[in-house]
């Protein structure tokens, strides 16, 4: 045992093993105390999901879309955890994406089955779409809305369709052999479309004649998922195991061989967003992972793009394929199995981010059957 070992053992000892720290100055002891106060969610309900949230969408501040395994398609206020409507598809929920377009409020989810479904608010809810949209093989993995009339949709079929709301078939169709879909972004800005896939790539199609406007360099594992930030940079994360993979990589739309790689998970990366504060510097990445770890990156710093770590933690939910979404002030939305949700509040102290638990949903509970009995 070493001298400071010999130390610790003497002291313990004489004070029968209960004794109190004595404070330094380290400034980080400040913030360690206030980490440890911040973990235990402010209010926690039951969820409406009955399995897997599939995705989310996020309808304002404080209101969110989520679809999953079991067809629903639920409405959730995020700050107290109440469940303002639902909806039951037919089909396994993979996609959605929200509509608003003169206070005419919608939503197209895409399904298992390689169907689309058009759901309409109305006062008098009804459970059957307005419209089924049928043109994809296998199931839809891919979704954005493009305008009031038009959104796009990829699937596992290799195809990339866009469709108008106003007609049951496809307005154009592509096929690329290989091209599985993964996920789908819009970019308002530019009014493009990315599209990550099986095959390693992360594409930019052009929505007025469906064709590929940008491929970037071929990576070297699945792309699991995709999202704009913003200031022309785009980003895709990847599948891997213990490491191997699991990156986050960072592109320049104007320049597709300008790449940077963030590196830290260790599962799957499966779903990924852009964290926005007052402070456009402040603007951030978060990511989730089949790792179980929620990780923020800094995406910017002193006007130069980067991708560095900034926080990290573990996430108390089931489930591999974790989802995540945001909204702005730093609120966080990841959902996982069991149907259940994570609503979190990211907020700087001491020049680091630090998350707080608002909310956490709970397991569902199982009724018991009344004819259920015990043998004696």
């Amino acid at each position: 045992m070493d001298k400071f070992g010999k130390l610790v053992h003497y002291v313990h000892h004489k004070l029968g093993g209960n004794y109190t720290p004595i404070s330094t100055l380290d400034p980080n002891e400040f913030l360690s105390d206030r980490l440890g106060h911040h973990k235990t969610p402010r209010i926690v309900t039951e969820c409406a999901h009955r399995n897997t949230i599939n995705t989310m969408a996020v309808f304002r501040a404080g209101m969110l879309f989520s679809g999953g395994k079991d067809g629903l398609v639920v409405l959730t206020n995020t700050d107290n955890g109440d469940v303002h409507q639902t909806w039951q598809s037919r089909t396994e929920i993979n996609k959605m994406c929200y509509r608003n377009y003169v206070a005419k409020h919608s939503l197209v989810t895409g399904g298992r089955d390689g169907t689309l479904s058009l759901w309409v608010f109305a006062l008098n809810q009804t459970c059957e779409p307005a419209a089924v949209f049928d043109g994809h093989q296998f199931g839809v993995t891919g979704l954005v809305n493009l305008c009031d009339t038009q959104f796009m949709s990829g699937s596992r079929d290799c195809t990339v369709k866009l469709w108008d709301v106003e007609r049951s078939t496809p307005v154009l169709s592509e096929t690329i052999n290989r091209n599985l879909c993964t996920h789908m972004s819009h970019d308002a800005n530019t009014k493009m479309v990315a599209q990550s896939s099986e095959d390693k790539s992360v594409r930019i199609w052009d929505p007025r004649n469906l064709e590929v406007a940008i491929e970037f360099p071929r990576k070297r594992h699945i792309q699991m998922y995709c999202e704009f930030g913003g200031d022309n940079r785009l980003f895709s994360c990847s599948n891997g195991f213990n490491g191997d993979g699991c990156e986050i990589t960072s592109y320049d739309v104007r320049n597709p061989r300008a790449v940077r790689e963030g590196r830290g998970h260790e599962g799957n990366v499966t779903s990924l967003a852009i964290l926005h504060f007052d402070a456009p510097s402040r603007r951030l990445l978060v990511s989730v992972s089949a790792d179980k770890r929620i990780r923020i990156w800094r995406t910017e710093e002193e006007g130069v793009n980067v991708l560095k770590p900034l926080w990290d933690e573990e996430v108390p939910l089931e489930a591999d394929n974790l989802q995540v979404a945001t909204y702005p002030e730093g609120h966080i939305i990841v959902s996982g199995g069991k149907g259940r949700l994570i609503h979190y509040h990211a907020r700087f102290v001491a020049q680091r981010i630090i998350l707080d638990v608002l909310l956490l949903q709970k397991c569902r509970k199982i009724a018991q059957s009344a004819s259920a009995h015990v043998l004696r």
